[in-house]
């Protein structure tokens, strides 16, 4: 083994020690979701906390600011988008790096999440462990790396928005 060779049990130890310094929040109305991504980012090394829905996800967030929050969209009361913006106007943990995990799949729906802050935008189902990279990639991040990835996001996000327009692809809302 050379001295550029890392073991399988090397890497996994890197990783849960890069990891135990953080503190990810998942906020989902779903238990299972919120279960089974707890299990793995836990297992990942990492602090987890969890919230049924956007009012508690903005407690936390006013109390104990986590590194990461895993945010999901569709939830009652308060959704995702609701915690998105409340968080901005009343600039709620600034240096919380975001990952939207949603089941929509409208580019509208990102548009609007990358313009309120998002850091990354992640369509369920999704793989927990490609989910558990999503957060290590986004932890590692410089803040001059963070903004331009929303700039690329939002970008990408307007111009899918702009094509499903132009087909006749996109569904018109009530």
């Amino acid at each position: 083994m050379s001295e550029w060779d890392v073991s399988a049990d090397d890497w996994s130890a890197a990783r849960a020690s890069a990891a135990a310094d953080h503190t990810v929040l998942i906020v989902d109305d779903d238990p299972s979701i919120r279960a089974m991504l707890g299990f793995v980012l836990d297992d990942e090394g990492f602090t987890v906390l969890e919230a049924a829905d956007g009012d508690e996800a903005l407690q936390l967030l006013e109390t104990d600011a986590p590194d990461a929050m895993v945010l999901d969209l569709m939830m009652p009361r308060v959704d995702g988008h609701a915690v998105l913006r409340s968080r901005r106007d009343r600039d709620l943990a600034p240096d919380t790096r975001i990952v939207i995990l949603t089941a929509k799949s409208d580019p509208s729906d990102a548009v609007w999440c990358w313009e309120l802050g998002a850091d990354e935008y992640v369509n369920k189902p999704v793989d927990p462990e490609q989910l558990v990279r999503e957060v290590h990639m986004l932890l590692k991040r410089t803040p001059d790396e963070i903004r331009a990835r929303r700039v690329e996001g939002l970008a990408e996000a307007r111009r899918l928005d702009s094509l499903e327009s132009a087909f006749g692809t996109k569904k018109k809302r009530r």
